[in-house]
């Protein structure tokens, strides 16, 4: 039987849970269950206690960790630093705004201390105006442009008026008389629709035609044309010959139909390779398997935009697929998605275990003891998923050790896209048992535990 995962070799991957079990513990550091891999010391994926905070972002579903400690933020923790006179500047008696320059010249506000309302920011003449602030925190992506337009836009609010946010991008809004035309737009392959530049293959508001709207639970993505055809934007013979689009839903089975996939690398908290190297094997994987074959990048977490660092709040839109490898600990966009709701299940940590729970209902899906036999044994989760704020879409494997990490990887290559048309549901649950002692999954040691929507 193939035993290998493409890209990396299996052997290389039990080196790497070996490594993680036999890591000393600092005794100064709580020990780690885990999650998603690592054992004390040295795995990958999920964290120490799924209520705990770590750095930046969100560290899961910590409201419902139990014993797991307090929730991880999932907003923006960078905000100002307080009212005018705080450290380092001028007392100023007598200004309404509590703020004046170092010659007691009172103004509205100082760049250094940006205290203006929420859709405003400091001017070079210390006056607020309309735009967001240079530290990104009123921009959903956490970024924000020279021109105080937010990066990666979700919404108008985060443009300054009357730009409008289009595809992502601030903008100059279409007309009404160019509503279904490119005109008006700037980027290539965006058609006016409501106002805003579009892109009909990927716009859930806007798929494959302006107006037709995916329901809850759906994405637009590509899809073979009706007849054998060609088609443009909905298969409906629009500008260009690419691939027809349709709403489908967010199921395993459709995890094809989005043509561009990011592999989500968390070096900057994570520095083991665990997480990294099942996560390119996922991305190779759908490389090899989808047809047509998506354009597969990879990208830090701390530097790719598809996402807010801070946060964790994927800002990718639905036209790039996230491959996430591991959970909320090391991989902030998880953290995002399980502690918001997002996730159809979230990594859970009691007492002396840990669990995969459902986010509809608190129920527990799957769970082991802190105490067991990690290295041969172990729980891990494939699930598929859409932010429905931002229409991103998110492809996550996980264990609850770095040895389910691996089998999760091993089973989205060898078990789900060979037979990706029978995956009609948006999450799986198994368990892993070596049965050879080789420390290394096959399908035969691999059980359905529990599947839904």
């Amino acid at each position: 039987m193939h035993r290998t995962l493409r890209m990396l070799g299996l052997a290389g991957l039990v080196g790497l849970v070996v490594s993680a079990a036999c890591t000393i513990k600092d005794p100064e550091k709580p020990a780690s269950p885990s999650g998603n891999g690592g054992d004390p010391g040295g795995g990958e994926g999920g964290g120490p206690r799924a209520g705990s905070a770590n750095g930046g972002g969100s560290a899961g579903k910590g409201g419902k960790g139990g014993a797991g400690g307090t929730s991880g933020t999932a907003g923006n923790t960078s905000g100002a630093s307080g009212e005018g006179g705080s450290a380092g500047e001028p007392q100023c008696p007598g200004c309404e705004s509590g703020f004046c320059l170092d010659d007691g010249t009172c103004v509205d506000c100082l760049a250094s201390n940006d205290q203006c309302p929420q859709g405003q920011y400091c001017t070079d003449a210390n006056e607020c105006a309309p735009g967001c602030k240079a530290d990104g925190s009123s921009c959903a992506s956490g970024a924000c442009n020279a021109e105080h337009n937010c990066e990666n836009c979700l919404t108008d609010e985060e443009c300054i008026a009357p730009l409008v946010c289009g595809n992502g991008t601030c903008s100059a809004a279409c007309t009404q008389a160019q509503e279904g035309t490119s005109n008006g737009c700037e980027a290539d392959g965006l058609t006016c629709c409501s106002l805003h530049c579009s892109d009909m293959a990927t716009d859930s508001q806007h798929c494959g035609a302006c107006g037709n709207a995916c329901g809850a639970g759906q994405f637009c993505g590509n899809s073979d044309c009706p007849d054998g055809g060609e088609g443009g934007a909905g298969g409906a013979g629009g500008a260009g010959s690419g691939p027809c689009v349709v709403c489908h839903d967010t199921t395993l089975a459709n995890v094809c139909a989005i043509a561009k996939v990011i592999v989500i690398l968390d070096t900057s908290k994570n520095d083991s390779d665990g997480n990294r190297v099942t996560g390119r094997a996922i991305g190779a994987a759908l490389a090899d398997h989808c047809q047509p074959a998506p354009q597969l990048t990879e990208a830090e977490q701390d530097s790719v935009e598809a996402l807010n660092f801070t946060t964790g709040r994927p800002v990718s839109g639905g036209g790039e697929l996230l491959v996430v490898a591991g959970g909320p600990f090391y991989q902030v966009v998880q953290g995002y998605l399980e502690e918001s709701g997002a996730a159809p299940l979230y990594w859970y940590v009691g007492n002396d275990f840990s669990a995969y729970r459902k986010s509809a209902d608190d129920e527990t899906v799957a769970s082991l003891p802190f105490d067991a036999d990690h290295l041969s044994h172990d729980f891990f989760i494939v699930q598929f998923m859409r932010d429905p704020a931002s229409g991103s879409m998110v492809l996550n494997a996980q264990g609850l050790w770095l040895s389910g990490t691996v089998a999760a990887a091993y089973q989205v290559e060898h078990g789900v896209l060979p037979n990706l048309a029978t995956f009609d549901d948006a999450w799986y649950a198994y368990e892993w048992t070596d049965a050879d002692g080789d420390l290394a999954p096959s399908l035969d040691e691999i059980d359905l535990v529990d599947s839904g929507s």
